[in-house]
């Protein structure tokens, strides 16, 4: 902290506060990639939520969290409280547990988990319904809860049922994300290469698609999509690539904007999203670290107002579980989200990290905060201080 050129009282109450601290009570101000590592070796697709009891809540895709453990978690959960640490609290869904139109060896991929109307929602890919028997039949399904850890208990219809294809088959209705607009309308975003991304308003309740879908990303290119609206703009961050390539994975994320919820959304050089000369900025890609295939990503604001975003990669040196053999070995990432003339890009740039870093805001307990008069102020994740009161607005480091 520097010097204090003047409020000698404030520097006398931050020295009191600072001395009654106990050491064990400092925040977490570092965190290193990947941030799953507590409780699992891969953790992909994953979503993060903060519940009301201001705890953070991660949810993942159905795979074995362990190597060698061969139990296939239905949609495992995990808690923490500062974003970096992170313990496994139990699965979403148990091995009986499944819709009713969802076939027996069903399982649940890419969850999205929303606080609607109040109660938590999960929108989930079903991988195999009883439309078929083929097994290619993938569905949305969403299930309620009461609390973030639930218990879950599934509508009985699908949000988006299994969609005929071309050829006899089906459209991949897989990977939903949610979004709900400042109007309150509810959309579903769903999709991936065969039959594109599309977009759909849902019910009030937000269990039922309603109305006809529109396209908004081509197919044969993007997948894993997510929404954010920032300054007037909605943006549409999708994955490309293979995911599941092991050390030959490009997977990446690329985003799109528009002034509406369904679209047309087009890259920073006006290329649209659909069509056959598709566009899509670059958001987050390997940059020659240790981490590649970088996507399916989520987001989440900390308590200083900081956008992050959440994502699965692939470790160059160690790609795959080598028991269930050939199960790509993707735990989760967090890096800051920057907007930089009205794009989003991660680490200014720089792309995943590998190393120490500034944590995530997420606490705001008495050894991170003082108040003195009308200056209060806050400990940034570099340690520092930072005034927010006093009449001049906004955050500042002190004098």
């Amino acid at each position: 902290m520097g010097h204090l050129r003047r409020g000698g009282a404030l520097a006398v109450v931050l020295g009191l506060l600072l001395a009654a601290t106990p050491a064990a009570a400092e925040p977490t101000t570092r965190y290193r990639n990947p941030i799953s590592a507590d409780f699992a070796d891969t953790f992909a697709d994953p979503v993060v939520v903060r519940g009301q009891d201001g705890l953070w809540y991660a949810y993942g895709t159905t795979d074995p969290l362990r190597e060698g453990e061969k139990t296939f978690h239905r949609v495992p959960t995990a808690r923490s409280a500062d974003l970096v640490d992170w313990t496994y609290v139990g699965d979403a869904f148990g091995p009986d547990q499944r819709p009713p139109y969802a076939a027996p060896d069903a399982g649940f991929w890419a969850p999205d988990v929303r606080y609607l109307d109040g109660r938590w929602v999960m929108y989930v890919t079903v991988t195999n319904t009883t439309v078929s028997p083929a097994g290619d039949d993938f569905a949305i399904g969403a299930a309620t809860a009461p609390s973030p850890t639930g218990p879950w208990t599934f509508a009985p219809e699908p949000v988006v049922a299994p969609r005929p294809g071309g050829g006899g088959g089906w459209l991949w209705t897989i990977d939903p994300s949610q979004f709900t607009d400042v109007d309150g309308r509810k959309y579903l975003y769903y999709g991936s290469y065969y039959g594109g991304i599309s977009v759909t308003e849902l019910s009030a309740d937000g269990l039922r698609a309603v109305g006809e879908p529109t396209v908004v990303a081509v197919d044969n290119k993007f997948e894993g999509s997510y929404v954010l609206r920032h300054d007037g703009w909605y943006y549409l961050f999708a994955s490309t690539a293979n995911c599941c390539a092991g050390p030959a994975t490009g997977y990446s994320v690329h985003v799109g904007r528009a002034k509406s919820p369904r679209g047309p959304f087009v890259d920073r050089d006006g290329l649209p999203l659909v069509g056959s000369r598709a566009g899509g900025t670059p958001v987050l890609t390997q940059n020659g670290n240790r981490w590649i295939g970088t996507g399916h990503n989520g987001f989440l604001t900390d308590l200083s107002g900081q956008d992050w975003i959440v994502y699965h990669a692939i470790d160059r040196a160690d790609p795959y579980l080598d028991e269930p053999f050939g199960i790509n070995e993707r735990p989760m990432l967090i890096d800051r989200l920057d907007w930089v003339d009205g794009w989003p890009t991660v680490n200014a740039g720089a792309g995943p990290s590998d190393g120490a870093r500034p944590a995530p805001v997420t606490t705001a307990r008495l050894d991170e905060r003082f108040s003195s008069g009308r200056l209060t102020g806050w400990r940034a994740p570099t340690g520092d201080w930072r005034v927010t009161g006093g009449g001049s607005g906004g955050a500042r480091p002190l004098p």
